[in-house]
């Protein structure tokens, strides 16, 4: 008769094995020997992580946040909170295996997927900013491979718990379990360590879309001289305003800016250089 656990190893190493029925295999496993910490594990991958459940270090992501222009494509989403700013492009994914899966397998074999997110951070961060009454709704863009860590991370898992109850001497044959191997199984430990929410408190904090306002401590901390982000505020106030005709002067201006003012303002130019490509071909 054929082992279950070597069964779910082979499982574990195959490639073109779902990881969602990888997992409901190793639900059975846990369930038979009486392994609730793995099974419970092995579920909440199968549902999701919802409520107050804890969830993996291992399905942490880190990504841009960006609102989609339905003219000029994706825009940079800009936080006066910096530190919030980093808790949202930095946030767990609490979907089930089966969707992040599906998310991964997804037509269009993009490098870049969209996760977005919850409704309620939505409601709270970005429902009075212009932008989102326009649809403009901010979302996380992560990179395709982010997800295939998850899932690596939660095969490698099932093939690390199978070898150590090999190791044990527990085996099973056909569906079942002996009680000498069930014994031995109690002492088969399994610690994943969890992370805890990473909102936190944010009533009250300043969101804008595409907004000078939202980059001007950061510049003035940088070193920026005050007439160059008076500069910068005055070509992003005329944008407001400006004639199409003059719309491709400014943009010019304003990259010239961000190529002189670059260095020193580091990874922020990014986001300057965002605003300015979004007036491309306009």
């Amino acid at each position: 008769m054929t082992s279950l656990v070597l069964e779910l190893q082979r499982d574990a190493m195959d490639p073109e094995v779902r990881v969602t029925d990888l997992l409901r295999r190793a639900v059975v496993v846990a369930a038979k020997l009486g392994i609730q910490e793995f099974q419970e594990w092995a579920s909440g991958e199968l549902t999701g992580y919802v409520g107050d459940r804890p969830i993996p270090p291992y399905r942490r992501v880190s990504g841009t946040l960006r609102a989609h222009n339905p003219y000029h494509g994706w825009i940079p989403v800009i936080i006066e909170n910096t530190d919030l700013q980093r808790k949202l492009e930095s946030r767990d994914a609490g979907q089930s295996i089966s969707e992040l899966e599906d998310l991964y397998n997804s037509p269009g074999g993009a490098d870049t997927l969209q996760m977005p997110l919850p409704h309620e951070w939505i409601m709270k961060l970005f429902a009075n900013s212009r932008e989102f009454q326009l649809g403009m709704v901010p979302t996380l863009l992560i990179g395709r491979s982010t997800i295939r860590g998850i899932l690596d991370s939660v095969r490698n898992e099932v093939l690390r718990w199978s070898l150590e109850l090999e190791k044990q001497s527990i085996l099973g044959e056909g569906m079942t379990f002996t009680p000498a191997e069930r014994t031995r199984a109690a002492g088969v430990t399994y610690q994943i360590g969890t992370f805890s929410g990473v909102l936190g408190n944010v009533t009250g904090s300043h969101v804008q879309v595409g907004d000078y306002a939202t980059i001007h401590g950061s510049l003035k901390e940088a070193g920026v001289p005050q007439a160059a982000r008076n500069e910068l505020e005055n070509l992003l106030d005329e944008l407001k305003t400006a004639a199409p005709e003059k719309k491709a002067g400014l943009r010019e201006k304003g990259l010239q800016w961000v190529a002189k003012y670059g260095p020193t303002i580091g990874a922020l130019s990014d986001t300057v250089r965002g605003w300015f490509d979004t007036l491309r071909g306009a």
